[in-house]
């Protein structure tokens, strides 16, 4: 961001009440917060992707109705990512220069953003109660191996 002159601060340091002045992007180094910023955001690129670490919850954003972008890395919920992907309601970017293409043509295309954030969240509401449906499934071969 900074070799684009692209204004960020640290989330930490606003809390720590150590910035000053304006920020295009904001970046999340605390704990507990993500869900506000997700409601309070556009699109949301979900972090621990673009490294072998893992990624994190894709839910969560498109939960909420927000396009999704995550790097390839996602082997921590590659069930749920696969199907988000699969869907259109997430998008898979390979580095920092295909995430800033990615987020700038869904901030400079509201429908499409839509759109996508639309097929994630019909991802989400379509896999609700999946325990339901698996405890269902499984109840009654538990009855039938009682003693």
């Amino acid at each position: 961001l900074a070799a684009r002159n692209i204004p960020y601060v640290r989330h930490s340091r606003i809390v720590a009440h150590q910035h000053t002045g304006d920020a295009a992007v904001v970046l999340l180094d605390t704990l507990g917060e993500l869900l506000d910023f997700y409601a309070a955001a556009d699109a949301a690129f979900v972090g621990g992707s673009l490294v072998p670490i893992g990624g994190h919850n894709l839910l969560e954003p498109a939960a909420l109705g927000r396009a999704v972008a995550t790097g390839p890395h996602v082997f921590n919920a590659a069930q749920t990512a696969d199907v988000l992907i699969e869907c259109g309601g997430a998008r898979v970017v390979r580095d920092a220069e295909s995430l800033a293409a990615c987020i700038g043509a869904w901030l400079q295309d509201a429908p499409e953003r839509a759109r996508v954030a639309g097929l994630g969240r019909a991802a989400v509401e379509a896999n609700r109660g999946a325990l339901e449906r698996l405890m269902a499934l499984i109840e009654p071969l538990l009855a039938g191996a009682a003693p």
